[in-house]
């Protein structure tokens, strides 16, 4: 059976390109609409390709004030004193049973049980301080209760969170708080948040994890913001983050999830007596509660009558350990003017802290005026007429005459006065980075000669609120941010391009994959430019023991801009970009000169603070190699790590890896794009910043072949101040022992890197539809996922379319085992009757340079450091068969799997790999939705596979790097 008209049987016709675009036949637009379409389809080949909006004018990037339209008011006003923290809020969290279902799903994982809720509790910290309340199954239609009752309570919160001066702009929603509760929580209340009395207006998040909820109540008009904890902090346990958020005055107890269920439940909360210690047996976990845990439980469950007033007080109490934290750090973030819960991720906090600290001497009245070094602009006819356009365009759709309007004949006149005078608002030069415009003098009339004066287009933009002080404000923020030279957001679809393709992520790879003390020789490669092939070569010395280093604070220490001596270039100092100044594209002589001037500048290596200064950053889009003759100079680490397309045939990854692929029924034969180190570009034009360039063609002989473009940027040190001081808060809250200041520092330097990065392209929009608009989503191309919240709302997915080095140490007595973006593991040869805390010692083969210089790398007495390493473990041995997947003194590192619950991850499973190819496979049983419903599920997947297909991988275990025009035969053993 077959249908033999789709388009008859579903009124709808597709694209026969993508296969998913579908258009109504009775449209009377059809054949516009799908010529249209078409078009896009086969220039993309019938993918999305996003087009990323940008900003018509660059704007200064302050999130911790534009995010915030309180505190951007209160700025603007200088009322700054007024601002406040949002202080009050509801805690909820959710208990639930266990229904067996045991359906299976896809080729090897299945459905164990359903979870329905039959408890819940909240606590409510308002004005007057906190109280509870709980519902559970006993009562009919608990949850709806529950829900009317957080309304009611809601209009209290709400109340107390407002200003007292209504005409100051402010958030009315009330935080309603779990913890895990965009996973959990939110799913199981998922078709209570709808009904005759309140709706979803807001939903933020996947169909799987709700990240925020917006509920209104139709009546009342309060509105419950359902957001996790989770989000602002790193914690994975509720335990773990009131042991270091909170003060001490609750603890979370223990209750038997696993042992309640569908079918005991009634029985067994009716029950007096404590539940017995098997009762808190933990499969999902695989643990068992200790015997002195279980007194201190009995001593609780002594002082209640019944499991259920038990389960009650668990209940409850979970939603009151969670005050202590969310105020911990509230007001932690607030000392930096900071409103936690008004941003929705920690990252979006941290971030608005560091850019406030780059903003803490701002003043609205202060003196930021900066002359501009560009040359005055002469506008173009073709710009002048584009200007008379859109004059007679804004005035006749406002209904303003326009007869007397500017015209073409007036350009001369025009030119000369963009050409002398200045903005009449804030005083700046017109140029091409900072173009004009005309500001009506009267805004009843038009664009007339005598009604409009110069002004910037940012400031004109800035002036169209109306709003004098918040104009002001804005130019203001404008001028500092060009006066301290700090980011602003980026207006060239090129430059967006550029600097996109240069986020890669972190490197994470293996060198050598066995490495047992008293059995592997130090290992090194060898390229053979007469033959062109590459060799992997024993060295006669015997490893003695392994060392994992781990660098302190890796993210915050690439931003702080801290000088180091070993830092070859700007005074010692890596700067960090501000504005977009130019995109040269390398068309020209003129241009390509241009380019290799700022490429090559030999200023990179001053250190005078003045000459240093006129310099500017860039990102360089190149093609190019290591000189062959230098190769081996950096080949047991290629130096340069860039995202390429690896096709995992026999002639690129090399026959051993291949055949293990193929014998094991791995992926094989397929283009993976990965991370990895090469020595050239892989014949690709590849963007590098000028510090990455420049130590590639000082230290490792690059070659520049070719040149493309060339992207210039201010430069700024102005996150020093932040990265210093938490970092010194951090050092001094160890020392005081006071872990949550000490892990709340820790949480905002890392959150902070690349926060400022971030936008929407590689996310989809999750859209609130009816059945009938859900149906046809499912016939639009952009369409991803939908599940049904309740009978006639469903969450749906789309995409959008729019969006060479002294060293101290002896090298042939190391080599690399494996490296993550922070961390890095080296087999030593060192003193065979030293123990393996021998650390470099034996390999030191300069001791004057090594304790000259030790101290600007090495952190000690557990002190971290800008720019600072420390020796993270020791061991004899360290198996590390792919990225991520490792194992050092039985601690085992293997991304994807639950070690608690696969007892047959172990020493010896990397053994079996390594010695005969086995595979192990892992059984994970987790909680998460399954078709909108939340359910135990149990997945089997592979666990220990020895796929290494970013590397050439050698039956020796040595892994070496891809070189242009080199194929996998020509890989050998030496």
């Amino acid at each position: 059976m077959y249908i033999s008209d789709v388009e008859a049987l579903t009124g709808f016709r597709y694209c026969n390109i993508c296969h998913r675009q579908a258009f109504r036949i009775k449209d009377p637009n059809l054949q516009v609409s799908m010529r249209n379409h078409i078009k896009k389809c086969q220039k993309n080949n019938g993918k999305i390709v996003k087009k990323v909006i940008l900003e018509k004018f660059a704007k200064p990037f302050v999130p911790h004030i534009l995010s915030n339209k309180t505190y951007k008011y209160l700025l603007a006003n200088n009322l700054t004193h007024l601002f406040k923290s949002t202080q009050y809020y509801i805690t909820y969290d959710i208990e639930t049973l266990e229904k067996k279902v045991n359906e299976k799903f896809g080729d090897s994982s299945q459905v164990i049980a359903t979870l329905i809720p039959y408890a819940i509790a909240s606590t409510v910290k308002s004005a007057n301080g906190t109280h509870s309340f709980y519902y559970d199954i006993r009562t009919d239609d608990f949850l709806d209760k529950w829900l009317e009752q957080l309304f009611e309570e809601a209009k209290q919160v709400k109340k107390d969170n407002k200003y007292i001066d209504e005409t100051i702009p402010q958030y009315f929603e009330v935080p309603v708080i779990g913890f895990n509760s965009a996973k959990f929580d939110t799913s199981l209340v998922f078709k209570n948040l709808k009904s005759k009395d309140w709706t979803i207006s807001k939903y933020l998040g996947s169909t799987s994890i709700a990240k925020q909820i917006v509920v209104k109540h139709k009546q009342f008009g309060v509105q419950l913001r359902f957001v996790d904890f989770k989000i602002y902090t790193t914690h994975s346990k509720l335990k773990d983050c009131v042991r270091d958020f909170g003060n001490g005055t609750y603890k979370k107890d223990k209750f038997p999830h696993e042992f309640i269920n569908i079918n005991n439940y009634m029985e067994e909360l009716n029950k007096s007596e404590a539940f017995p210690i098997e009762a808190f047996n933990n499969q999902l976990r695989n643990k068992k509660l200790i015997e002195d845990k279980y007194k201190e439980y009995l001593v609780e469950a002594a002082k209640f009558k019944t499991r259920w007033d038990y389960l009650k007080h668990y209940n409850i109490l979970d939603t009151r350990i969670l005050i202590e934290p969310i105020d911990f750090l509230i007001n932690l973030m607030f000392r930096y003017k900071v409103d936690m819960l008004s941003n929705i991720s920690m990252a979006q906090c941290a971030n608005a802290i560091k850019y406030a600290m780059c903003y803490n001497d701002f003043d609205i009245n202060g003196d930021y005026n900066s002359e501009s070094t560009d040359k005055s602009i002469e506008i173009t006819l073709c710009y002048w007429r584009a200007k008379v356009e859109s004059y007679v365009e804004q005035d006749s759709k406002k209904g303003r005459n326009s007869s007397n309007n500017i015209t073409i004949n007036d350009y001369d006149y025009f030119k000369q006065l963009f050409k002398n005078q200045r903005c009449h608002i804030c005083n700046a030069r017109f140029t091409w980075k900072n173009r004009p415009t005309l500001d009506r003098i009267d805004n009843k009339l038009g664009h007339s000669k005598d009604n409009v004066i110069p002004c910037c287009l940012y400031c004109n933009v800035c002036k169209a609120n109306r709003d004098e002080n918040q104009m002001k404000l804005m130019i203001q923020l404008k001028k500092y941010a060009l006066f301290k030279q700090l980011p602003m957001t980026l207006i060239s679809d090129e430059i967006y391009r550029i600097v996109r393709r240069g986020i890669t992520g972190g490197l994470s790879t293996v060198m050598h994959r066995y490495n047992i003390a008293g059995e592997t020789r130090i290992n090194h490669y060898e390229y053979n430019k007469e033959n062109k092939c590459v060799c992997s070569v024993d060295s006669d010395y015997v490893q003695t023991h392994v060392i994992q280093l781990d660098f302190d604070s890796q993210y915050p220490s690439i931003m702080s801009s801290e000088p180091h001596p070993f830092i070859p270039y700007t005074c010692h100092t890596l700067y960090m970009c501000g504005q977009a100044i130019e995109f040269i594209s390398a068309t020209t002589q003129f241009d390509q000169n241009r380019c290799k001037d700022l490429i090559y500048d030999t200023n990179r290596f001053s250190n005078d603070p003045q000459v240093v200064d006129k310099m500017l950053l860039f990102i360089a889009e190149v093609r190019g190699h290591i000189d062959e003759d230098y190769i081996n100079y950096c080949i047991d680490f290629a130096p340069i790590l860039r995202n390429i397309d690896i096709n995992t045939n026999k002639e690129t990854i090399g026959e051993f890896m291949y055949n293990h692929l193929v014998e094991h029924k791995l992926p094989h034969d397929i283009v993976e794009r990965k991370l990895t180190n090469l020595v050239d570009t892989n014949n690709e034009i590849m963007s590098f910043n000028n510090y990455y360039l420049w130590l590639l063609i000082d230290q490792f002989h690059f070659i520049v072949d070719e040149i493309v473009s060339v992207t210039t940027f201010s430069k700024h040190n102005n996150f020093n101040s932040f990265v210093k001081e938490f970092m010194n808060i951090r050092q001094q809250a160890k020392a005081d022992q006071n872990d949550g200041l000490a892990q709340f520092a820790k949480i905002v330097l890392n959150s902070s890197f690349g926060g400022d990065a971030l936008n929407s392209e590689k996310y989809s929009n999750t859209r609130l539809l009816s059945a009938e608009k859900t149906y046809l989503q499912h016939m639009m191309s952009n369409f991803i996922h939908s599940t049904e919240l309740n009978e006639e709302l469903f969450a749906v997915q789309v995409d959008k379319e729019n969006c060479r080095c002294n060293t101290s140490f002896d090298k042939t007595k190391i080599h690399i085992i494996q490296l993550d973006t922070d961390s890095l593991t080296l087999a030593i040869a060192g003193d065979s009757n030293k123990d393996y805390t021998q650390g470099f010692d034996a390999i030191i083969n300069d001791p004057e340079f090594y304790n000259k210089n030790k101290e600007f790398f090495f952190s000690e007495n557990g002190k971290r450091k800008i720019l600072g390493i420390h020796i993270e473990k020791y061991g004899l041995n360290c198996i590390a068969l792919s990225p991520k997947n490792y194992i050092i003194n039985d601690e085992i590192v293997l991304k994807g799997v639950i070690l608690d619950q696969n007892p047959q991850i172990n020493e010896q499973a990397f053994m079996d790999n390594i010695s005969n190819g086995i595979v192990t496979t892992a059984i994970n049983t987790t909680l998460a939705q399954r078709k909108g419903v939340m359910s135990r599920l149990q997945m089997e997947r592979n666990a220990i596979t020895g796929s290494m297909t970013k590397m050439i991988a050698l039956p020796n275990q040595s892994c070496l790097p891809f070189i242009s025009n080199i194929s996998a035969d020509k890989y050998f053993i030496k």
